[in-house]
């Protein structure tokens, strides 16, 4: 019986007279005859499947059952008479419990854990033990008795139990803070987070550079891939040269360790490799030689996998006094990163669509923008945060035939790639037919006609403004967009009644069109409703701060778009935001 644990109490199961009896019994004659000859309840101890024993005041055996010999592993007779500790080396904490029972007596009942002498058994082992001082009638103290039972099972079902809970309590915390991005950095930064320091003392992860290798190959060859986050344990030497920070692409050589991992889709553990060995993983001379100077000795791969394609890897690695990697560390390491993966492969996708549709937006925004005479004009185009998708945002000016200018400023429905898509359809289709020569709403008409007709995935809404400098007048028309704000010299900004019609794309059509005056001087600004549209917040609010913005006419365009988006733009806009600032001169 050693190393206990302390928990409650026990209950008396002798009585004091027939202690006294062994007690008096053992001192005048071999302590075995007497128990034999005058222990009435022997055999019914004896038979008890719980181990028993009857210690006298120096805490030597009187009596134990074959059940306590066996699990101390000695015959009954090589008990008896002898103390506890000497009897079974390492019982010193049990035999200080039955000290302190005898000095107060108060009855003790602990846990304590070990292992039985049987070399073909040779895991731990939990037992429960009551002990209970034992009292002659006049108050003498006669000794301990102590009944043990095996325990092991509940134990062993009780931590099997708080893993599981810690395992489902780390992989939901994985998916929380992984998944909870659409930043891919930020998803692989958050990973290693989680894996440093608990499970290495340094973790990197790598994704399939989608500049270079889009698909892991069927076979070992050099990979490509781009280190997105590394973590190192406190206190560990600065593990990271130029080669290895995140953000840089990284090559690893064909049937080297990550090669392996990404055509098989298994982990890879090297255990105190070999100096060969730990050359194939290395990707570079440099990097072997950093790996010696940490002292790395064990080293895990684990792959990325969504819908059954590796997007990436991981790679953990521990040095000094950590441990190797069990195989009950790589079976919890294979869950987490398998719901890790998840999250950074959505994440990896959406920064790919963002980045694309965002380089297509500009793009077509960058296009040199000429109006007619008359007209001077300006823009800003602000994207939607990380956090969100881009949408499809445009603003066009064309310079028309008698002096004329059509000003656009649009927005296709939805985000990403196909909204960026559909945004260059529309505007090339309204570029088209503003060349006929065609009023707004006639314009608008067609347009949708022809976008109804050409079966165009997503609808947009957009605001036509056909700017005659030298008539000093304008004519408008909206598909289902906000409306444009006139500011007009000496007078205060006032928004454009205009019949709102249905957005493009509906095949519905009736569009109406309404004349402006716009004397010299006059600005018009139109923008999109990621400058207007808050959560929570009727539009006609910040309708009604745009119409209350000061706004000079005469003030340098660009000037003017900062004070707009200076006193409306949101901190972190949930949409694309642009703007369209034109003047006639």
């Amino acid at each position: 019986m050693t190393h206990p644990r302390l928990s409650a109490r026990s209950a008396p199961f002798l009585s004091s007279g027939t202690l006294r009896e062994l007690s008096e019994a053992a001192r005048a004659a071999g302590t075995g005859q007497v128990l034999d000859e005058l222990w009435t309840a022997r055999r019914f101890l004896d038979g008890t499947p719980a181990a028993v024993a009857v210690l006298d005041a120096d805490l030597r055996y009187l009596y134990l059952n074959d059940t306590l010999a066996e699990v101390n592993g000695l015959p009954v007779d090589e008990h008896l008479g002898r103390p506890m500790p000497e009897v079974i080396p390492g019982s010193g904490p049990s035999a200080d419990v039955a000290r302190e029972v005898l000095r107060t007596g108060r009855p003790q009942t602990v846990v304590f854990d070990g292992r039985v002498p049987d070399p073909t058994v040779d895991v731990p082992r939990w037992w429960l033990g009551a002990f209970h001082r034992l009292d002659g009638e006049d108050g003498e103290i006669l000794g301990v008795a102590a009944v043990v039972m095996e325990v092991t099972e509940g134990i062993r079902q009780r931590e099997s139990l708080s893993r599981a809970q810690e395992r489902l309590e780390l992989l939901e915390q994985t998916a929380d803070r992984v998944g909870g991005t659409l930043d891919a950095a930020e998803a692989c930064r958050a990973l290693t987070d989680l894996l440093v320091p608990r499970f290495a003392d340094y973790a990197a992860v790598d994704v399939l550079d989608p500049e270079g290798t889009r698909r892991a190959p069927a076979t070992p060859v050099p990979v490509r891939l781009r280190r997105m986050a590394v973590a190192a344990a406190p206190g560990l030497p600065e593990p990271l040269t130029p080669a290895t920070r995140s953000g840089e692409v990284i090559f690893h050589q064909a049937g080297s360790s990550m090669s392996q991992v990404l055509t098989a889709h298994k982990p890879v553990v090297l255990n105190r490799p070999d100096d060969d060995t730990l050359r194939m993983f290395a990707p570079t001379r440099q990097r072997l030689e950093r790996y010696r100077a940490l002292g790395v000795h064990s080293v895990a791969y684990l792959p990325l996998m969504m819908d059954g394609e590796p997007v990436g890897a991981v790679m953990l690695g521990r040095r000094a006094r950590s441990p190797e990697f069990t195989p009950d560390d790589v079976e919890l390491l294979e869950l987490l990163t398998a719901r890790a993966a998840t999250g950074i492969g959505h994440a990896l996708r959406y920064t790919h669509e963002h980045e694309t549709a965002l380089e297509m937006q500009r793009a077509f925004l960058a296009t040199p923008h000429i109006p007619g005479p008359g007209v001077e004009i300006a823009s800003r185009y602000l994207p939607a945060g990380r956090g969100a998708e881009v949408g499809g945002d445009w603003f066009d000016a064309v310079a028309l035939p008698s002096g004329r200018t059509l000003l656009v400023v649009g927005d296709v429905m939805g985000h990403g790639v196909r909204a960026a898509a559909a945004m260059s359809e529309y505007r090339s289709l309204l570029r088209a037919l503003a060349l006929q020569g065609l009023a707004p709403d006639r314009l608008l008409t067609e347009a949708d006609r022809t976008a109804h007709a050409l079966d165009l995935d997503r609808v947009a809404t957009c605001v036509l403004a056909l700017l005659d400098p030298a008539a000093g007048h304008a004519v408008l028309a909206t598909a289902g967009h906000v409306p444009p704000l006139l500011v007009r010299p000496g007078t205060l900004p006032e928004l454009a009644d205009l019949p709102v019609g249905p957005p493009l794309g509906t095949g519905a059509g009736g569009y109406e069109s309404r004349h402006c005056p716009m004397p010299a001087g006059t600005l018009l600004l139109a923008y999109t409703d990621g400058l207007v549209e808050r959560r929570g917040e009727d539009i006609d609010t910040s309708l009604a701060a745009l119409a209350g913005t000061p706004i000079a006419a005469g003030h340098p365009l660009p000037d003017i778009l900062n004070t707009v988006l200076d006193r409306l733009a949101p901190a972190k806009s949930e949409d694309d935001v642009t703007l369209l600032a034109a003047r006639t001169l």
